[in-house]
């Protein structure tokens, strides 16, 4: 039952968030740091049912960037290997071999994290995963979650190939920051910047290497798990949860329709589509935490109604004020009504 209890979470894994603090945090400033802003307590990190969304997983990212600078990622690279991925990297190592271990993350990667979207493209002489970010985040914070993700795939590539992988390729797209020959250090030489999309490439020869953990009852296992995990997320239900979940958790702004359909790896036309089946429009899931937000900050008086505006996204004052009208009436004192 424990299981099913994670696995129905559909945010990200604590483990990676532990696994940082535990890393990095080796004082009790350092560890304040790290957890500053993430709302992540005590009890969360102690607690093996936990999970957090992608956006205190994100600020946790950035306060690593201001405390150790940008390049963290590839000061502990053993971080990032099989056993941080939980059940996921699990079943990735126990597949038989490498191509059906890559199929499996392509297929399973929303559910380990909402970050990550995998397309795999077969030629002749190689294969090559293209990675896509949530684009609601800047480019540094994809920058960082795409480094991850491929010292995590070189690092699975090499434990099952049980030698280093010189021949992969790693493309970037985004600038070559001041510390890649770290990285390099880390993927091998075969890196480049701009590129017109993320990708990683691996030749053909790897692909049937078998893999020395395969253990087709506990693979099966945790596939089967994921698998309805994978479901749960896809059902109208679970869409709309993931998205009051997003709005909650959104940092200043607003997410629209097609940022939201993103971060949750669909199009825009399912994710329509799948809130009618849930009884509910975007635009009223929106709209009540919009309405929360207006509520919480007026109440707290410590900002300007511009500034209000501002943070909650509307293009103007005056925008505001309408929906402020709408909601609570013509004036603050109507805000402090229970919403």
């Amino acid at each position: 039952m424990a299981k099913a209890v994670v696995f129905d979470n559909p945010f990200m894994s604590m483990s990676y968030f532990r696994l940082i603090l535990r890393c990095f945090g080796t004082t009790p400033e350092r560890r304040a740091a790290i957890l500053e802003g993430t709302g992540v307590t005590e009890a969360m990190l102690n607690d093996p049912n936990a999970n957090i969304d992608l956006y205190q997983q994100i600020r946790q990212n950035e306060n690593l960037d201001a405390l150790m600078g940008e390049g963290w990622v590839t000061k502990v690279p053993e971080l990032w290997s099989h056993p941080s991925h939980g059940a996921f990297g699990v079943a990735a190592m126990t597949a038989p071999d490498l191509m059906h271990a890559i199929e499996f993350m392509a297929r399973y990667s929303l559910v380990r994290a909402p970050l990550n979207k995998l397309r795999l493209r077969h030629a002749p002489a190689h294969l090559t995963i293209e990675y896509s970010v949530n684009e609601t985040l800047s480019e540094p914070q994809r920058r960082v979650v795409t480094e991850i993700t491929f010292i995590s795939v070189r690092s699975l590539v090499a434990t099952i190939l049980g030698r280093s992988p010189e021949e992969m390729a790693f493309s970037f797209a985004c600038r070559e920051p001041a510390y890649a020959s770290d990285l390099r250090k880390i993927l091998g030489e075969h890196v480049t910047y701009d590129a017109p999309s993320n990708s990683i490439r691996l030749p053909g020869e790897y692909l049937f290497v078998s893999s020395p953990f395969a253990d087709s009852l506990l693979h099966d296992h945790t596939v089967n798990d994921l698998e309805r995990a994978r479901r749960r997320l896809s059902a109208p239900a679970g869409i709309r949860r993931r998205v009051e979940h997003l709005l909650t958790t959104a940092p200043v702004g607003r997410l629209d329709a097609e940022s939201t359909s993103r971060a949750l790896g669909i199009s825009r036309r399912t994710l329509v589509r799948r809130l009618a089946e849930a009884g509910v429009r975007f635009r009223d899931l929106l709209d009540g935490e919009m309405k929360r937000r207006a509520h919480d900050l007026l109440e707290a008086g410590l900002l300007s109604h511009a500034d209000i505006a501002m943070r909650l996204g509307y293009a103007d004052p005056t925008s505001f004020s309408r929906a402020c009208r709408r909601w609570f009436g013509s004036t603050r004192k109507h805000a402090r009504k229970q919403v």
